[in-house]
């Protein structure tokens, strides 16, 4: 990791009257403190680290000590530990300490809470050391079957980020992705997939889109949405060839208008879904590509 890739530090303020814990007192709380003093001691380590401090004694008695611990404030303080912590030497090289912790991130991701699952995923989404990552794709792969769209979505994430920064760890991560988004039937994984593919491989969204076609209208607007930009990514690219392709499409969307509920300013009103935002940035995109074309 070059310098310009090293953790940009932030400063937080902390009181004047208030003396800076030491590395020792630091330590004596994490080996032997109960839940609450091991909490306290890793936040002010996390500050510390956050402010520019080094603290490079801790790394092995946090492992040790805290790691194992099933606390779930813990475990979210741990996320951010292990995101701004120093994690090669000063050549770049992987500190073997955390060989250890890449175990520690496998369990989390078989861990039978799924928020523990999902936020673990979330966080693998933020590191930028392959060696880390590559033992833990098996487990990642896994999640997308998990039976909670909360880690099957987080999941979908996590591959399209391994994928773009080391493609060679997850080579198939498109056709992954193609196949689970088939089978998938939670709007939010759907959305997350559609649009990694949309990112990774046009083509495969191209065809995907093209055999749900008459189903569109069925979408809610968040895979209307990520629906919307392939068609302005592919129109605006190829306005002529393209437009045409499209133009069962957006016959598709035109739901039949109903009445829905809109709180605004203080009160309430009546809203008609055919307002909903995916039609009418459709309608927009169209028009302009439409005006684009003639014009070419």
């Amino acid at each position: 990791m070059t310098a310009a890739e090293n953790v940009c530090y932030t400063l937080i303020n902390v009181p004047s009257d208030s003396e800076p814990p030491s590395e020792i007192s630091l330590k004596a709380d994490l080996e032997k403190g109960e839940i609450k003093a091991k909490t306290e001691a890793l936040k002010k380590v996390i500050i510390m680290i956050l402010n520019g401090e080094k603290l490079p004694g801790l790394l092995m008695t946090i492992i040790r000590f805290v790691l194992p611990l099933q606390d779930h404030t813990i475990k979210k303080l741990l996320l951010v530990f292990w995101e701004i912590v120093p994690k090669t030497t000063p050549d770049g090289k992987l500190l073997q300490e955390m060989i250890l912790v890449c175990d520690a991130y496998r369990k989390d991701l078989q861990h039978p809470n799924e928020f523990i699952r999902g936020s673990t995923l979330r966080f693998l989404c933020k590191l930028k050391e392959a060696e880390l990552l590559e033992p833990l794709m098996p487990a990642i792969r896994a999640c997308l079957e998990h039976r909670h769209s909360y880690v099957r979505r987080n999941a979908v994430l996590a591959i399209y980020t391994i994928y773009r920064n080391f493609e060679n760890l997850i080579p198939d991560a498109p056709e992954l992705i193609h196949d689970f988004l088939v089978n998938e039937k939670d709007a939010s994984c759907k959305r997350n997939a559609f649009m990694m593919l949309i990112h990774a491989d046009q083509d495969r969204a191209l065809d995907y889109l093209s055999t749900c076609i008459d189903q569109v209208h069925t979408f809610g607007d968040i895979l209307q949405l990520v629906i919307v930009e392939l068609i302005y990514k592919v129109c605006h690219a190829n306005p002529l060839s393209a437009l045409a392709s499209f133009a069962a499409f957006t016959t598709c969307c035109n739901r039949p208008a109903r009445q829905s509920n809109t709180r605004r300013r203080g009160h309430w009103s009546l809203c008609p879904a055919r307002l909903r935002p995916s039609r009418l940035l459709l309608s927009a995109t169209l028009i302009s590509l439409s005006k684009r074309a003639t014009t070419m």
